[in-house]
């Protein structure tokens, strides 16, 4: 069995709370021997935090479709907790579901970016629909960037490489041709791959962690490499970016 990590996901939420411990205990029974909780606001951060252990990791953030107030108390909440995360996010900005108009994302979104470069932090980046704009902010301060489900063209890839950010390729690749078309021109120097759970299953119900095998599975089938050279590569992409080791 290969081993994965799942680069990013919110097992915190009360989708899990029923059954948390066997959504872990699945997960590892399916080669996923490390799993990035990532918050988006004040109270997803929290219980991010306290999932932590030795093979779950947290990040802390404030996504631009959840929240339109409070980046101010999330800001103080990373700083707070900036020994226990391993990175800031998620955060950036939305041009089609953002709460707030984008160039107020935007100012938000810069204010994470400069903790993140002060901080010496890596950034999850949010960006729907404006991957390119988020590439270069994150570019212009300086931080390794990560941009989490992607779901952009195949020149923000190629930016994002060139920039030198991590894109994470989500079990959304089962199921999205766009996706897919994407994913047969790329390599695997700058990808990982997450599940983004409880959101874009690869089947019917709830995603969870475990599911991250159908996202090999369609990565390997799509670039014709072997599944466990899919994992060294995006396992080995993950601790890099997120300064882990599992």
């Amino acid at each position: 069995m290969y081993e994965l990590i799942d680069s990013h996901c919110h097992i915190q939420i009360k989708n899990f709370d029923r059954d948390r411990q066997e959504v872990i205990r699945r997960a590892i029974s399916n080669g996923v021997v490390g799993i990035v909780v990532s918050g988006y606001d004040i109270s997803s951060n929290h219980k991010a935090l306290n999932l932590k252990s030795s093979n779950i990791f947290a990040t802390l953030g404030f996504s631009p479709t959840m929240n339109t107030k409070g980046h101010e108390h999330v800001i103080s909440q990373i700083m707070e907790h900036q020994n226990e995360i391993v990175a800031v996010g998620e955060v950036g900005i939305d041009r089609v579901k953002g709460r707030l108009p984008f160039d107020e994302q935007k100012k938000i979104f810069e204010s994470f970016l400069r903790l993140a470069s002060e901080m010496d932090k890596p950034v999850v980046i949010h960006a729907r629909d404006a991957e390119i704009e988020a590439i270069d902010l994150a570019s212009r301060y300086g931080v390794k960037a990560m941009i989490h489900c992607f779901n952009g063209s195949l020149k923000a890839f190629r930016l994002a490489k060139d920039s030198g950010a991590i894109v994470s390729i989500s079990t959304m690749v089962t199921f999205s041709d766009r996706l897919k078309r994407v994913v047969r021109e790329m390599d695997l120097e700058n990808v990982v791959i997450e599940t983004d759970s409880p959101f874009l299953s690869p089947k019917r119900g709830r995603n969870e962690p475990a599911n991250l095998v159908y996202a090999v599975n369609e990565i390997s089938k799509l670039i014709e490499e072997d599944k466990e050279e899919v994992a060294r590569i995006t396992k080995r992409n993950a601790e890099d970016f997120y300064g882990i080791s599992v």
